[in-house]
């Protein structure tokens, strides 16, 4: 008997002297979560008024083709801007475009942006009118639209910042990884109150860039190169100088020749 018992204390110490497994799983969910607080109940911008809305500043500028495009039909010489800007001031002046000698105004920004806010103003499109806000554009369905499609990119890019990790380290390392980037650094501000400025939506393709990278040297298909090309080309027009993503999948693997 007091052998089993030893056998028993050796094995039970030898279990508890195990290094601590925090599941990347969990971790992910912790992060998931002080995200969700932040953005819905600590500072919900979707909910703030003039310049500290979801849409205003530089997020205006980026927002700008969307209801110009596709409510007021008009991107040249922005007509309907001096209302909006009157009613919901989501920044001094025009300081989203310049206005050329022709008359017109020539946006600031690359449409990159514009086009993944697309799916989100959509929905805000068809649900403000029958929730009994106005279709301009601006009214809390397309801030609350635009806040919370940021939040779920921020989420999916999270997601695939730990299936990249996972390809190279323990899943200890990568939930400790996660937690030290959402709890220790700027990742929160951008991920989690103002996302929707690029640097939240950028964070997410390099992600999805850098796992298509990994796939497709493993399995070259035509499906992961038009992936890869699709995610180059979608951040160069988010922002021109992200062109410089392309030397991910171009150098993938190339030894860098330092021991």
């Amino acid at each position: 008997m007091s052998t089993h018992f030893a056998t028993f204390a050796s094995k039970s110490t030898y279990r508890n002297m195990q290094p601590f497994k925090f599941s990347s799983i969990l971790a992910f969910w912790i992060c998931a979560g002080l995200l969700l607080s932040a953005s819905l109940f600590y500072y919900p911008k979707w909910k703030q008024p003039q310049t500290e809305a979801t849409i205003s500043w530089d997020v205006s500028g980026y927002y700008l083709y969307l209801p110009g495009a596709l409510i007021y039909k008009d991107l040249k010489q922005l007509k309907w801007w001096g209302a909006i800007e009157e009613k919901y001031q989501p920044g001094p002046g025009m300081g989203q475009a310049f206005h050329h000698s022709s008359g017109n105004w020539v946006m600031k920004y690359p449409m990159g942006q514009a086009l993944q806010f697309l799916p989100w103003f959509a929905v805000a499109h068809i649900l403000a009118e029958p929730l009994g806000y106005p279709a301009d554009g601006f009214s809390r369905p397309y801030q609350a639209a635009i806040s919370w499609g940021s939040l779920l990119i921020a989420l999916l890019g999270l997601w695939f910042l730990r299936k990249v990790l996972k390809e190279y380290f323990s899943d200890n390392v990568v939930a400790i990884v996660l937690i030290c980037l959402v709890f220790g650094s700027n990742y929160l501000e951008y991920a989690g109150i103002t996302g929707a400025m690029t640097h939240n939506w950028l964070f997410t393709l390099y992600t999805l860039l850098i796992f298509s990278t990994i796939q497709f040297y493993r399995r070259p298909t035509f499906g992961w190169a038009a992936a890869i090309g699709l995610l180059v080309g979608w951040a160069t027009i988010t922002r021109p100088t992200e062109i410089i993503v392309a030397i991910i999948p171009l150098f993938w693997g190339v030894n860098s020749g330092i021991p």
